[in-house]
């Protein structure tokens, strides 16, 4: 029996894997799929501050540095958000991956790949290993099998279906700007927006994401119509993104939820590296309290009320937004670039914890005709 089963590979459950192991527990982290990072469901975005004060260098699998994004409104209204040093940084998800899994494996987590959670019954797990089915034994459970979650279903939580979005996502060749990244708001995005990620001057990540049950296919080839994009397709994938508020109880006795299985991504963007590493962070702290202080698993929950309280903001704005008619959203942007919202945005905006910056907001003359939207965020 090992202390800790982690079923999901990604970086929520990698980090989870090594934070414990690093601490002495014996931990076992399994992969339905015979590598990390792939297939690469993931814009690959992450911001600078984020990584920063995880204390990760992600240095050797950087592709691009971005230092700044134009946002448009529906009939093209433009808000720029820009500094001078880089804000983001453009990932191989890949080698991110790897990057974390190298780290947890020279801290003791043992691997294994192909190998997919299938049940849990108190402390017997029940995985399918390649074709054979195997019994494993361990005192806590943490599903970090992504947006899918196999645990999640296990412990009896079942998101609302408007709480998914769909995606289709490209790499192409084509004329870029390589230091801002470029989204779109509109009708052809419904519940959602359109991205272009730039890797360099001449390749691009180019995406869209639309409510559940919209063909996201059709919503790029109508985006790509309406902005007249000239690009070449290098490759494509399509894959679902966690988009609603965190999983209200990500604890059921002695499995855990973490990442995008407990819906750990912004509402707002559609991220979750940086939020669900910070909850792997907490995840395993409260694991170990649990070990050593008999402290509860319940623990959990309670020390992940900040990053709750910020995902929760995140959905908060999501639902707002998405809300707006294209007319009410071109009106908002106009009052936007009225009240310099983009310059504020440059030096105080935050793309990962906007609590940092709604406050300071609400503190300007300028922004005060924005309060009763802002007053519905905090």
């Amino acid at each position: 029996m090992c202390a800790v089963f982690v079923a999901g590979a990604g970086p929520a459950g990698i980090m989870t894997a090594s934070e414990l192991s690093k601490n002495g527990w014996d931990v076992t982290l399994i992969e339905e799929h015979p590598n990390v990072g792939t297939p690469e469901h993931c814009a690959g975005l992450l911001s600078v501050t984020g990584l920063r004060e995880l204390g990760i260098n992600a240095n050797n699998c950087t592709v691009n540095e971005i230092n700044g994004a134009e946002i448009f409104s529906p009939s093209g209204h433009k808000i720029l958000v820009e500094k001078d040093v880089p804000v983001a940084l453009v990932i191989s998800r890949k080698e991110f991956d790897l990057m974390l899994l190298k780290d947890a494996i020279k801290n003791g987590v043992k691997v294994e790949f192909e190998s997919k959670l299938i049940d849990v019954r108190k402390e017997n797990i029940f995985i399918q290993k390649k074709n054979r089915g195997e019994l494993r034994k361990a005192k806590v459970v943490v599903g970090a099998d992504g947006v899918n979650s196999r645990t999640r279903e296990i412990i009896g939580v079942k998101p609302d279906k408007s709480h998914y979005l769909n995606s289709y996502q490209i790499r192409a060749n084509g004329s870029f700007e390589s230091k801002k990244v470029k989204l779109y708001l509109g009708s052809f995005a419904k519940g959602f927006f359109a991205w272009i990620i730039p890797e360099n001057n001449s390749i691009a990540r180019i995406g869209i994401a639309t409510s559940f049950g919209i063909n996201p296919k059709e919503a790029f080839d109508e985006f790509k119509k309406k902005y007249l994009l000239d690009f070449e397709k290098i490759e494509e994938s399509s894959f679902k993104i966690p988009c609603g508020p965190p999983i209200n109880e990500p604890i059921n006795n002695n499995i855990l939820l973490v990442g995008d299985a407990a819906f750990h991504a912004k509402a707002t963007t559609g991220g979750g590296i940086i939020m669900g590493l910070n909850a792997a962070k907490i995840c395993a702290r409260a694991i170990d309290s649990n070990f050593r202080n008999n402290t509860g698993l319940e623990n959990y929950k309670f020390l992940l009320k900040p990053i709750t309280k910020e995902l929760i903001l995140h959905w908060k704005m999501r639902s707002y937004l998405n809300k707006l008619s294209e007319n009410t959203l071109d009106k908002l942007f106009i009052r936007a670039q009225k009240a310099n919202l983009g310059e504020f945005l440059s030096e105080h905006g935050d793309m990962d914890w906007p609590s940092r910056f709604i406050p300071k907001m609400l503190s300007k003359p300028r922004f005060w005709g924005f309060l009763p939207m802002l007053l519905r965020f905090r």
